[in-house]
């Protein structure tokens, strides 16, 4: 009967949720691990979680549980997280094993759970991470030689085309493919310039993962990063695709010859720059291994010393022993067996731990016989001393030791491992010195030739000003301009002597930036142009150029200053004079110490305005409103106020600021002394007293504003690994637009589908 017909009902049983894992780990800075997958199952989720265990020397250190995020009603979704690890892969042999857990929300029989495969990542070993570290740097040396060598090409074809241009009116098709070879030679040189920038970003970044490298490595590296960037930022593709335009336009002219020049002119420079580069970069390098010989050499004296201990512990114990015996030939009888090993297995293992302090040995003098080869090649090698006199002793102290452990006398042996760990010390401690040392020596070299540098630069400013003053009294047709003109080509060789001597010191000192070669060049050029002049007997254009010479060399006197002082700053520092001299003296706020300077300006431009002490006297206000400008530009930095809304709340754009004294800087350089300038000065002790009332209010407050955390930082990752960040954070925001208030029906069509997906990229793999 149909109306007594039993409606029979299907009763699916609740299955147990789906869940896979498919994480990266970071292999070259073993920070961060990303977290990818799928979960699924037939009705949602009530928990998702990441588990891990450290793990050191087998022994389980710590354990942990990181909640997921999930949406607890799709039924198929996907999952990603940067999780940062490295707080927990803090030290050798430390290893983490991690799985995700997911658990179904059933409600009536349990939740139900599945987890993933479980996945390992470990730290290497101190070896390990050296050979990489060795690795990186050589390739970066390699980069950089190649890189000099396509730049020197590259200015060799230019000399080629420099000489074409001047012998043909047009260009054929031979000429044509040299000027595509100079174009591809550019630009092969910057994919290099990339990859060296890298290269040195990822060292770094290494080492202050596993080595912490001290400060000033630190400091040289971020510097010697900041040159990299310039030489890449400086590429001049507006005056590349200038040539190529009169290329195409077959215009062989006086603008195609100039530009081809001006390239040319900044192709030199460019090659100047990577000598340079390479020079600081072998300096770093063999600074960094010297204090890394220095800690390993430390290292292997304290292993040297715990054999020694080892081995003499029985004949203290058998020494104290025989002062409370009765019977001597007894005590004798029981001291000589105490100063054997108990057990020919003993011995084995003494001379094995013995072998290996002693390859450690020979490890560290190859290093040193590396160190000593690679310093050789510097332009100007630093003074390393000899070491080969405490090698040898502590050899002698280790072979001794050896063959002490071979006559079976462990006492005996362990005096020759305490003397050699005792000249490993002493070594270590000459490594240490003489390192110290040397950067000292080598600083104050440094400081004084920078001196002599300024000092000849302001000697050659006065003595141009005061030829084109000679120049601006005498006629072309009088007997006195050949003799001036003469003096100006003096003056072109005396700056080449500076030149040459700046040039030497910019592949020492790494705060030297790349502008200052730049002015360089400024100087020399309108010099020359100066000289171009005279020749022609244009004396009112010759006159101009000596204006921009003289111009060059006090903004080239007033750089250098500033690197001099920081220079100075740091003999200080490196003597441990940092914060003694400064006592508890109040210090002046920047708007009174502006308020001083503009005090003197005015003084000074109600005086005599010619000769040679008011140019010194315009310097020195020079000097001071750069070490303004400087202290202005530390603190804003000290309250971390370099960005732009920061930099609002407390009374004005710190850059702006900046800007405009660098404006007066080289007013007072170039004698630029009116009322527009101290009209700036009175503006900017306005605009300096709003930023200290700013920052006093914001003292005052009692909130602070909380800074938004970032998942993970993107500075330091490794190329492929961020672009599967990328990747998987598209994934997700594509899956977040599917509606969640889908039928069971159609979630299940979902699932279906993403599980068709799933296995076609399976196959595609």
């Amino acid at each position: 009967d149909p109306e007594t017909r039993l409606q029979l009902a299907e009763v699916i049983k609740d299955k147990y949720p789906e869940i896979n894992l498919q994480p990266i780990n970071d292999s070259i800075y073993f920070r961060q691990v990303a977290i990818a997958g799928e979960i699924s199952d037939d009705y949602g989720f009530s928990c998702f979680q990441l588990i891990y265990t450290k793990r050191k020397g087998g022994k389980v250190e710590k354990t942990g549980r990181i909640p997921l995020s999930f949406n607890s009603d799709a039924i198929n979704q996907k999952y990603f997280k940067v999780w940062e690890v490295d707080s927990l892969l803090n030290e050798e042999e430390t290893v983490l094993e991690y799985y995700v857990q997911v658990s179904d929300n059933d409600g009536i029989n349990g939740a139900k759970t599945s987890k993933s495969a479980t996945y390992r990542f470990e730290l290497p070993n101190k070896e390990e991470i050296e050979k990489e570290i060795e690795k990186t740097r050589q390739n970066t040396e390699d980069q950089l030689d190649k890189s000099i060598e396509v730049s020197k090409r590259t200015n060799q074809k230019l000399e080629e085309l420099e000489e074409i241009l001047k012998s043909k009116r047009t260009l054929n098709w031979e000429d044509k493919k040299l000027i595509e070879e100079i174009f591809q030679k550019r630009e092969d040189r910057r994919k290099k310039l990339e990859k060296i920038k890298n290269e040195l970003e990822k060292n770094r970044a290494k080492r202050d993962r596993f080595n912490k490298q001290d400060q000033d490595l630190n400091e040289k590296s971020k510097q010697l990063e900041s040159l990299m960037e310039e030489m890449l930022q400086e590429e001049n593709e507006e005056l590349m695709e200038k040539i190529k335009s009169l290329l195409e336009e077959q215009s062989q002219s006086d603008d195609f010859r100039e530009s081809v020049e001006d390239l040319k002119k900044q192709e030199k420079n460019k090659l100047k720059e990577m000598e340079r580069m390479m020079e600081l970069f072998k300096r770093m390098e063999i600074q960094y291994d010297m204090k890394q010989v220095g800690e390993n050499l430390k290292e292997l004296e304290k292993e040297q010393k715990k054999l020694a201990e080892e081995n003499q512990l029985k004949d203290k114990n058998s020494e104290s022993e025989d002062l409370d015996a009765p019977n001597s030939n007894e005590n004798k009888s029981e001291k000589e067996d105490s100063e054997k090993f108990s057990s020919e297995a003993e011995k084995e293992k003494a001379l094995e731990k013995q072998e290996k302090v002693n390859e450690e040995f020979e490890k560290i003098q190859e290093e040193l016989r590396e160190i000593e080869k690679r310093n050789q090649s510097l332009k100007q090698p630093n003074p390393l001393k000899d070491t080969k006199e405490q090698e040898s002793e502590i050899d002698l102290q280790q072979q001794n030791s050896l063959q002490e452990i071979q006559n079976n006398n462990k006492t005996g042996a362990g005096e020759q491992q305490k003397k050699s760990a005792e000249e490993m010390k002493k070594m270590s401690e000459m490594l240490s010195s003489m390192e110290i040392g040397m950067e000292m020596e080598m600083l104050q070299e440094n400081i004084d030739d920078l001196k002599d540098i300024v000092d000849n630069l302001l000697k050659l400013s006065f003595r141009q000003e005061e030829l084109m003053n000679n120049f601006k009294e005498v006629n072309p047709s009088d007997p006195r301009f050949i003799s001036l003109s003469e003096k100006q080509l003096a003056m072109k060789d005396d700056a080449k002597i500076i030149e040459d001597s700046l040039t030497a010191l910019a592949q020492r000192v790494f705060q030297l930036e790349s502008f200052i070669t730049k002015e360089m060049d400024k100087m020399n050029e309108s010099m020359q142009s100066s000289i171009d002049a005279l020749r022609e007997r244009e004396n009112g254009k010759a006159i101009g150029e000596q204006q921009f010479a003289m111009t060059s060399m006090n903004n080239l006197a007033l750089m250098l200053d500033d690197v001099l002082e920081q220079m100075q700053m740091q003999m200080q520092s490196s003597m441990g004079m940092g914060q003694e001299s400064q006592g508890n003296e109040q210090t002046p706020s920047l708007s009174e110490m502006q308020k001083s300077l503009n005090q003197k300006t005015k003084e000074l431009s109600q005086g005599q305005k010619e000769g040679r002490q008011f140019s010194e006297k315009l310097g020195e206000l020079a000097g001071e409103q750069a070490k303004i400008r400087k202290m202005m530009e530390e603190l804003e930095k000290q309250l971390g106020k370099e960005g732009e809304e920061g930099g609002k709340e407390n009374g004005g754009n710190a850059g702006d600021i900046s800007e405009e004294m660098e404006k007066i800087e080289e007013d007072l350089v170039n004698k630029r002394l009116d009322r527009r300038l101290i009209e700036r000065q009175q503006k900017i002790v306005t605009r300096l007293l709003e930023s200290e009332k700013a920052r006093e209010e914001q003292e005052e407050k009692d909130e602070r504003k909380g800074e938004t955390a970032t998942e993970y930082d993107r500075k330091r990752i490794p190329n492929a690994f961020e672009e599967y960040i990328k990747e998987k954070e598209k994934e997700i925001e594509q899956l977040r637009n599917v509606p969640p208030n889908f039928t069971p029906y159609y979630k299940n069509e979902i699932n279906k589908y993403y599980n068709r997906l799933k296995s076609k990229e399976n196959l595609l793999r």
